[in-house]
């Protein structure tokens, strides 16, 4: 992706991804968990729930007919399938404390803050212990929605909710390929590859260090 140039657009809101952002883990180690426990290799597992995976994250009702598949496929209770799931989410994904105080601090100096994630029903109920919706001024959640990144609409709706123009919002993703419809349709972006990294762009984009 091409550097982005500055224009001086005044950053109003920053839009927060959640997996490898303001949470730390990797979506891998859930895969490797759930193999574990059901008592099977970690391929086995992946190739029967590979299928499913973006349909789970973008809607709460095929998430329940893909689970109803799998509990069939491997011949467990489906209550304990969704009880493997959460716990493997809250065992695997942590907060980065860093990031959830600049969060705060960004909202204290008065920016507009959310968060735009793609996640399944078991991972948004894992994540609930991390107060996530309360963090910030709105939270966009794809299986609540429907859609999921890299849909520009979902992107379009999180701005609308913020009730901020595009090219006013600053959105921070650790996938690339999420960066591109931001890009599209007028956001400031920033990949994300720690926090340190982070702050530094920040200033980038003339959010001064007394804000960070």
């Amino acid at each position: 992706m091409k550097k982005q140039t500055k224009r001086g657009t005044e950053i109003k809101a920053i839009i927060f991804d959640v997996n490898g952002v303001l949470l730390v883990g990797h979506g891998r180690s859930i895969h490797e968990y759930m193999a574990k426990k059901l008592h099977i290799g970690f391929e086995e597992w992946f190739d029967a729930i590979n299928p499913y995976w973006e349909d789970m994250v973008k809607e709460e009702y095929t998430t329940e007919h893909h689970l109803n598949q799998i509990v069939n496929h491997f011949h467990i209770s489906r209550s304990r399938l969704d009880k493997l799931f959460i716990k493997a989410f809250k065992k695997h994904f942590k907060k980065d404390r860093k990031m959830f105080k600049l969060v705060k601090k960004l909202r204290k100096n008065k920016y507009k803050v959310a968060i735009l994630s793609d996640q399944t029903r078991m991972s948004y109920e894992a994540y609930k212990k991390f107060n996530l919706d309360k963090l910030v001024n709105t939270a966009v959640w794809s299986q609540k929605e429907g859609i999921r990144k890299p849909n520009p609409e979902i992107y379009k709706l999180t701005a609308k909710k913020l009730k901020t123009k595009p090219e006013n919002c600053l959105f921070i993703d650790d996938r690339d390929w999420n960066l591109i419809p931001a890009k599209k349709i007028g956001m400031k972006y920033i990949l994300f590859h720690n926090y340190k990294q982070l702050i530094n762009q920040l200033r980038y984009f003339g959010i001064r260090k007394k804000n960070v």
